[in-house]
């Protein structure tokens, strides 16, 4: 070896030893002797893992199996010193599912930045694990719109848990007899019951909506109860119900008893085939009554 070539492999040799050096990009403990070389992630990104459980390099996202909703998640990345890594900017899990949404595999100050939020009802709980080049897994701390740092000497998993308690079932009815309103000089006619149980399953009630000559007759109740959002929501004891008419018009019908006589004081309102027949915002009854009743009627009442 000729004495010309020594200061080319020193200078080879320092440039070794800092590209093994620890990431303090984000502040964490790094190896700084006898460490094993950074490995890179083994997965695409948006692919399913075997286990929940942080690699280096990676960002899994899980919904824990004890939720009962899936979760909507949005992913920012912010690159650093020069990253060339990939990630998701959305992803949809179901209970118990997980996915990688993110991998880095840069070195000491080389990373990826991520900031993950979930926009899902329910929300009870995060729980994260952090993972070193080291293969030891530690809880950490992060709450919902945090973020974390990976690249080829951290990674992290993050599970998240939502719980949504679906409101208490109706157990009362409502009638309505010949309920009478107009629209565009017309009169629409209403008429029926709805809520209750039948002997055997399903919603009690049939009706009648007469609107421009033609009679939608809806025989089976698909759904019935309190009115959570929009038109009337704001009224106590006000209730929808929705049904599919013999005629096959997808019917909603919302109602609302505002005490007697009924006229200029019960509202009702009416969709057919998605197109709102009357007022918007519900509209007053010329003629005809409805009485809610707050008992229930049919088997378990």
């Amino acid at each position: 070896m000729t004495t010309s070539l020594m200061p080319r492999i020193m200078t080879l040799i320092a440039a070794s030893v800092v590209g093994l050096a620890g990431c303090s990009a984000d502040g964490l403990t790094t190896p700084t002797s006898a460490a094993p070389s950074p490995r890179g992630p083994s997965f695409a990104i948006g692919d399913v893992p075997s286990s929940a459980l942080p690699e280096v390099g990676k960002l899994k996202l899980c919904k824990s199996s004890s939720s009962n909703v899936s979760g909507t998640f949005t992913i920012g990345r912010q690159a650093l010193g020069g990253s060339v890594g990939t990630a998701l900017t959305a992803a949809t899990l179901a209970p118990g599912a997980c996915v990688v949404v993110a991998e880095d595999v840069g070195l000491s100050g080389v990373g990826s930045m991520l900031t993950v939020t979930e926009t899902s009802a329910g929300l009870t709980g995060v729980t994260a694990q952090l993972v070193g080049i080291d293969g030891i897994v530690t809880p950490a701390a992060f709450s919902n719109g945090g973020s974390v740092f990976i690249n080829s000497f951290h990674g992290y998993s993050i599970t998240f848990t939502n719980v949504v308690t679906p409101p208490a079932a109706a157990c009362d009815f409502i009638t309505f007899g010949r309920l009478v309103t107009s629209v565009g000089g017309k009169k629409v006619v209403i008429s029926g019951n709805a809520g209750g149980n039948k002997p055997a399953g399903g919603i009690l009630g049939e009706f009648h909506i007469d609107a421009n000559g033609v009679d939608n007759h809806v025989a089976d109740i698909a759904t019935y109860g309190p009115i959570t959002s929009g038109p009337l929501s704001g009224l106590t004891n006000s209730r929808i119900v929705t049904g599919t008419a013999k005629n096959g018009v997808a019917v909603e019908l919302r109602l609302w008893d505002g005490g007697e006589p009924g006229k200029d004081t019960d509202v009702v309102y009416v969709k057919l085939n998605g197109v709102v027949v009357l007022n918007a915002a519900g509209q007053t009854i010329d003629q005809g009554n409805m009485q809610y009743h707050p008992n229930c009627r049919g088997p378990n009442d």
